[in-house]
């Protein structure tokens, strides 16, 4: 049975607050709107996951409530501390183990490190390919199992443009 991962870069944030950390950056009120019409657009395409992850960082989190509640509004989003920036791609995708029954997974984080886990899981190598999602941007790719344990096939990567286009529709 195959599977679905969609990866999903944070919206747009602003600027870190004074005297706090760089976790505690928020989505910018245009980056709320539109992240609004992205998860409409991936509706549109007929993404429903069985499992939301977010990046324990605010902006991630705050991305990934919006989806939730355009896409699968019963579905809570999970916490899921190897999307914070840090973690290798191949110690994300051993974290995935215990969501091994999702058809589909959806997992929100950031810039370098969703780029390096989308060239792990197609290519076996996290530098391999040079993928840079911008915010807002995703991707889907088509695995035999997760965690995946051979080359996954990309099914899609678009541009938040581009899925607010699809919502325009």
């Amino acid at each position: 049975m195959e599977r679905i991962i969609y990866v999903l870069r944070h919206g747009i944030a602003g600027p870190v607050p004074a005297g706090m950390s760089d976790s505690d950056r928020a989505l910018t009120t245009e980056g709320k709107r539109r992240m609004e019409h992205v998860a409409a657009g991936l509706k549109r395409l007929g993404i429903a996951p069985d499992v939301i992850l977010s990046s324990p960082l605010r902006r991630a989190q705050e991305t990934a409530a919006i989806v939730a509640s355009v896409l699968v509004h019963e579905l809570a989003v999970e916490t899921y501390d190897r999307l914070a920036p840090g973690h290798e791609a191949a110690e994300v995708l051993r974290g995935l183990l215990r969501y091994r029954s999702a058809r589909h997974l959806m997992l929100v984080g950031h810039q370098p490190g969703l780029g390096q886990l989308i060239s792990q899981v197609l290519t076996g190598s996290p530098a391999l390919l040079a993928l840079e999602l911008k915010k807002g941007g995703a991707a889907a790719i088509a695995a035999a199992k997760i965690p995946p344990s051979s080359a996954g096939v990309l099914q899609w990567l678009l541009t938040a443009k581009q899925l607010r286009a699809v919502a325009r529709r």
